[in-house]
């Protein structure tokens, strides 16, 4: 029976666990896309979820009649007005996993977004919209025909301009009315010849077409090729383009061929920049560039000569991005009535358009939630609030979004029933008990030869975490090959609040190799280390000196609540400098402890908004710029004010009936107050009583040790919570482990202090002159002189682990 039960056990807790994994998020399957339907055709829209609904809407975001045809037309998923679809225009199928939409084009009325909602419960899912135009080909717009007499060997290029079109247009190109293939592999919609020889003469002319029809051009390109002619200096047939569109990890060709006699040689450069030599390549009648980045961005210049002359043109690449969104959190929960900031890294080019939504509809309704870009702000969280909340970012070149779970969790902690209240959860699913998550491996980037700078992620479904703590490892010198294992862990002094995850790590040593470690604390005073990092090599350069990344310029500075500021900044790119981001240091005008560091990722960001601000403060703001090498000088020195909080209690007057009540019942309670003092003498009693008993039992079993619960490593502490909770009248053995600082003196008495330089305009380094070691490491950072005493014995015992050097380290 017992082995029965247990087998049960298994599987039950199996069960569960694949039903929290699987269950756990409900996703879109389906991919929306941009379609674009002829008039009197009809098109379907497949919304598939993986986990089938309660039910399915489909919301219609409608255009105007002359955006109809164009599918970069700009509609706000925040501002722009929205009807819901009439259910007799889709049906579910698939198992009622899939909604299908069906849309007939009888008019360009149809053209706009559809967006699908997936309904689970009070939980919705929205789906990123289909785009839907109307399909068209306009005519021709007038081109000159050209003649041209070019010397054999030249490469021709010419270009039938095409007519504007939704979708885009192919071309197509004929000679002397017979098709002519490209002799270019390449995605152009321009005619290349290379080497041209005389059977390549003859008239030339194109046609474009898509889905609506196919188009001739009126246009003739006239080519005569000799194998002799006079002299003359490099010319265009046609004029080169003087732009291009390209998005991230396309393929672009840039068009630039020149005819002469001699055959002209052509010449490439790049200004303000450098051609990427593995991605480029020159071929007959342009450059072509593979998987476009954003450094590819840029003018470019084409050169052709020869003995007659020159001539050049000048081509502005410009970078697009899609929108990317990242937010470290999926889940999170908050108690009702508390304020609840959250925050998502956004990229993309242009600079997407943020819109916010909560269960399926936009936030901006919602007198309790104010939005500030990439931030929101529960002030404070509702009941009403629980749910899927979804980030959406859009620009030209797409719409993504990514979504975080809210549990809201009521005031209330007992039910009508006595036991313990449920979390808030829309789609009815029972709170899971939740573990110790422990940090991602960080990131290490070097700040400069003696500091490196930590990056880390935490996810949000384990338990709360209270502070973070960083260690590290010294593992020797360039000379030892391989590092040794290195010294014991050293801990920094600062307890990182919990919404920091990033920090700077000082007064290391240059031509080292290291590891490093994030521990999180949480609230049930445990801790738990995240996996440790690669090995890191502090290398000592002069690049910075010879190579410094720019410094960034704050253009302005703004309050956008009590609690957050918003920063903006520019900086001039260098030529021979790739950076990577931008390091926000920010500090209480009134403080001297160190500035707090957030990273931006990213040279094209140009804003940022902080947050876990204190209200009412003014605070000192300077930016840095990194690359892989290091980061530059600090800009200029920026203040700004958050908002002060204010709040006002009103009393409502007191009714005569009111009173009378409360006179009334003055003598019952007298009555409740003798009653309840005798109960509570009682209960002391008892707890008195069994607290002798477990002390007795204690010192029996301990041998009367009072430094038992100390682990054997001499630099390990214990942090125990502000009120010790109690288990059957005995205190439960709650502890962490986290190693502390070793260079600390017993004798030194001194207070913690961190003096920052770079706390005027007029300095620009910013070097950090870290803190004097008092004491023993503690995450509360005070002790008590009880506390005090065993760290005392605790060093007196393990003396050996001192660090002799006496260097300090953060």
């Amino acid at each position: 029976m017992d082995g029965f039960r247990v087998i049960c056990t298994i599987v039950v807790t199996v069960v569960a666990y694949a039903d929290f994994c699987a269950a756990d998020r409900e996703f879109m399957v389906s991919k929306a896309h941009s379609i674009a339907v002829s008039i009197n055709f009809e098109t379907k829209l497949e919304c598939e979820m993986n986990i089938q609904p309660d039910n399915f809407q489909w919301k219609f975001y409608p255009l105007n009649k002359k955006e109809a045809y164009n599918p970069k037309a700009r509609i706000s998923l925040t501002t722009s007005t929205f009807q819901f679809v009439p259910p007799s225009k889709y049906e579910n199928t698939n198992a009622k996993k899939m909604s299908l939409l069906t849309l007939q084009a009888d008019s360009n009325e149809i053209a706009g977004d559809y967006q699908c909602l997936a309904h689970y419960g009070a939980s919705v899912v929205a789906s990123v919209p289909w785009r839907v135009t109307i399909a068209n080909l306009n005519e021709f717009h007038y081109q000159p025909n050209v003649s041209a007499t070019v010397v054999a060997g030249n490469t021709v290029n010419w270009r039938c301009n095409p007519p504007v079109a939704n979708p885009e247009p192919y071309v197509d190109y004929f000679r002397n009315r017979d098709y002519f293939k490209s002799l270019v592999p390449l995605s152009t919609k321009s005619l290349v010849i290379p080497t041209v020889g005389t059977e390549h003469s003859g008239d030339y002319t194109c046609r474009a077409g898509n889905v609506e029809r196919k188009l001739n051009s009126s246009v003739v390109f006239s080519l005569n090729v000799v194998r002799n002619g006079p002299v003359e200096q490099p010319r265009f047939i046609m004029k080169p383009p003087d732009s291009y569109n390209v998005t991230k990890g396309d393929t672009v060709f840039l068009e630039c061929a020149a005819v002469g006699n001699p055959v002209p040689k052509v010449f490439w450069t790049k200004k303000s920049g450098v051609i990427p030599e593995h991605r480029s390549e020159m071929i007959y009648g342009g450059l072509k560039i593979r998987n476009v980045s954003s450094s590819d961005g840029g003018v470019y210049e084409c050169v052709h000569k020869n003995k007659q002359g020159m001539v050049s043109h000048s081509i502005t690449l410009f970078y697009n991005e899609p929108p990317s969104v990242n937010c470290l959190l999926d889940t999170t929960d908050i108690p009702e009535g508390e304020n609840l900031d959250l925050e998502c890294a956004v990229t993309g080019v242009p600079k997407p358009e943020i819109s916010w939504f909560l269960n399926g509809f936009v936030v901006t309704k919602d007198r309790n939630i104010t939005t500030h870009g990439n931030k929101i702000f529960f002030k404070p969280a509702q009941k009403r609030h629980a749910g899927n909340l979804q980030m959406f970012a859009r620009n030209d070149i797409g719409t993504v979004y990514r979504s975080i779970f809210v549990k809201v969790i009521p005031i209330s902690t007992t039910n009508d029933n006595g036991g313990e209240a449920a979390v808030v959860d829309p789609t009815r699913k029972p709170t899971k008990h939740r573990k110790m998550v422990p940090p991602s491996k960080p990131t290490i980037s070097r700040i400069s030869d003696e500091a490196v700078l930590l990056r880390w992620s935490v996810q949000s479904k384990g338990l709360q975490i209270k502070f973070f703590k960083v260690q590290y490892k010294d593992l020797g010198s360039a000379n030892q090959h391989p590092p040794h294992k290195g010294k014991a862990w050293m801990t920094t002094n600062a307890d990182i609040e919990p919404h920091i995850t990033s920090y700077e790590v000082t007064n290391l040593k240059p031509e080292h190799w290291y590891r490093f470690r994030i521990a999180a604390v949480y609230s049930n005073d445990d801790n738990k280390n995240s996996p440790n990092s690669d090995r890191f090599f502090l290398k000592k350069l002069d690049f910075d000196n010879r190579n410094p990344a720019p410094v960034p310029i704050i253009t302005d500075v703004e309050t956008v609540n009590s609690t957050s500021i918003q920063v903006y900044w520019t900086f001039a790119p260098s030529p021979n400098i790739t950076v990577e981001g931008f390091h926000i240091n920010y500090n209480s005008a009134s403080s001297a402890g160190p500035y707090k560091i957030a990273t931006v990722d990213g040279p094209n960001t140009t804003s940022y908004v902080l947050s876990y601000l204190q209200p009412d403060t003014v605070y000192d703001i300077k930016l840095q710029s990194f690359t892989s090498k290091g980061a530059s000088h600090c800009s200029q020195i920026k203040q700004v004010k958050t908002l002060g909080v204010s709040t006002t209690t009103v009393v409502p007057p007191m009714s005569s009936t009111a009173a009378n009540i409360e006179s009334a019942g003055f003598s019952k309670l007298y009555i409740f107050i003798a009653a309840g003092v005798l109960g509570a003498c009682g209960v002391i009693g008892a707890v008195v009583g069994i607290l002798l008993f477990c002390r007795k039992s204690k010192q029996k079993k301990s041998g009367n040790r009072d430094d038992h619960h100390i682990q054997a490593d001499g630099n390990e502490y214990v942090v125990g919570p502000k009120g010790v909770p109690r288990s059957n009248g005995c205190p439960p053995s709650n502890r962490i482990n986290i190693t502390a600082n070793p260079l600390s003196d017993a004798d030194n008495k001194n207070q913690n202090m961190i003096e920052m330089s770079c706390l005027s305009s007029q300095n620009n380094n910013c070097s950090a002159v870290q803190p004097s070691v008092s004491g023993e490491d503690s995450p509360s950072n005070s002790r008590d002189k009880k506390n005090k005493s065993r760290d005392k014995r605790i060093r007196n015992k393990h003396s050996g682990d001192s660090n002799p050097s006496g260097e300090n380290f953060v």
